[in-house]
């Protein structure tokens, strides 16, 4: 048994390799050269290398992507290296030159011993794989570390009030080099930081939990920000934010029959056999098994049932836009039962209030992953505006709403988004490290 499952974990394994070498040699198709997406970066080599080549790239990308905890540290590296850069700015409005010289002098020991500890914290495969790059970095350190002591001496001169300002110049220089360096070394090790200046912001996923028919399902949300247009101060983005419907309609047989079940003992009864969600771009299909029956109550009787039978319905689902408000509207596309059920489908009380029902739960359910106040980054909850809906077919049915907007922001807000952003990757890094397993001691 064990010799079995054994075997299965290394087919695993060569499948899953098989999957990514697949997955690289479509990428070079599509850019003429070898392509590999590792950690959201893209490897590529150039046209006329070997396949041999392109397979060496992709074990030395994987070989060099951080864990957890080297995220969660990295992010806190890259805190230090702004704090440094505020200490260094607070510096230059000082009524005195020496004033805040110890201050900046312990942000900036700060800075370089937290990435000296991350470098000296690599494994010895990263520390090949990002040779180059780590001479780069100790090169900027220093460069940084000579450009503060010449700070510090121009500060303690008799001439530091003519002297500190070239030297503060040069030393924000090499600071500034020493944060690029370190954002390269992040990169390489595929953790992608975002940037005031970036024209383009992928959203972090933010699941929502609404309750429908008595059962509570969840919608996750993720966006991606593309910059159209500047504007002096203002800065338009095109948002594409897609909410994953999966949960909807794993759970929507039990929905609808709850919702249907929730008329009078008399009159018509709908219950449902079964319901599925199928995706037709831009709309959707809600298929509907039905069961009818038409109860009769007189005074203090009994209520008798007068009718029963089974049938069928097509309900389409379209979602649309108006003044950054969506709608959704429900129409059948196919009814297929007959008699008293086909009638009051198509005519009566019955086929509205099906109708009514489908087209509020399928709104309800996008409502909660589409609000913006709650899914988008705090700085762009009151920015973002609706302009289109559609649903879209994720894969293998899976049913998927793409909701397209704009949002206009200042350059001070695409600096606290960026922030924001960071944060965010940096809580996600911390939660996959308390998650992660225990290490088993050494034997």
């Amino acid at each position: 048994m064990v010799r079995a499952q054994s075997v299965l974990a290394i087919a695993g394994r060569v499948i899953f390799g098989l999957i990514l070498l697949t997955s690289a040699g479509l990428a070079a198709a599509q850019s003429g050269g070898h392509g590999i997406s590792i950690g959201g970066g893209v490897y590529t080599a150039p046209n006329g290398v070997d396949e041999k080549d392109t397979l060496k790239d992709f074990h030395q990308a994987l070989a060099v992507q951080a864990t957890g905890q080297q995220i969660s540290d990295f992010q806190q590296l890259v805190k230090n290296a702004s704090a440094a850069h505020d200490q260094l700015a607070a510096f230059a409005s000082a009524k005195s030159p020496r004033d805040g010289i110890a201050a900046l002098d312990q942000s900036l020991e700060s800075a370089r011993v937290a990435t000296k500890n991350f470098r000296d914290g690599l494994s010895e495969e990263q520390k090949s794989g990002l040779r180059e790059i780590l001479r780069r970095l100790e090169k900027a350190d220093s460069d940084l570390t000579q450009e503060a002591k010449r700070f510090d001496q121009a500060v303690e001169s008799e001439t530091a009030a003519a002297g500190t300002a070239p030297n503060a110049a040069n030393l924000d220089t090499a600071l500034a080099g020493f944060s690029n360096a370190q954002l390269a070394l992040g990169r390489e090790m595929g953790i992608a930081l975002a940037s005031a200046q970036d024209v383009s912001f992928n959203l972090p996923p933010v699941k929502t939990s609404v309750n429908l028919g008595g059962r509570t399902i969840s919608v996750a949300a993720s966006g991606v920000l593309a910059q159209t247009v500047t504007q002096a101060d203002l800065r338009t983005f095109r948002l594409d934010s897609t909410l994953d419907l999966t949960d909807l309609q794993q759970n929507i047989t039990t929905i609808m029959n709850a919702l249907l079940r929730e008329g009078s003992a008399c009159g018509e009864r709908l219950g449902v056999r079964s319901a599925n969600i199928l995706p037709a771009p831009p709309t959707t299909l809600l298929v509907l098994q039905l069961h009818f029956e038409r109860w009769l109550c007189a005074g203090q009787s009994s209520p008798t049932e007068l009718a029963e039978s089974d049938g069928s319905v097509e309900v389409k689902v379209t979602p649309s836009v108006q003044n950054s408000t969506l709608n959704m509207a429900a129409t059948f596309s196919r009814i297929d039962a007959s008699g008293m059920m086909a009638d009051d489908l198509r005519t009566g009380d019955l086929g509205d209030d099906l109708r009514d029902k489908v087209s509020k739960s399928m709104l309800l359910a996008v409502q909660t992953g589409g609000d913006f106040k709650t899914t988008l980054p705090q700085s762009l909850q009151n920015a973002a505006t609706l302009d289109n809906a559609t649903f879209q077919d994720g894969g293998a049915g899976i049913l998927r709403m793409v909701l397209t907007g704009q949002v206009r922001i200042s350059n001070e807000q695409a600096t606290l988004l960026a922030n924001q952003l960071n944060q965010a990757l940096s809580a996600r890094a911390a939660q996959s490290v308390q998650a992660a397993p225990p290490v088993p001691p050494a034997r």
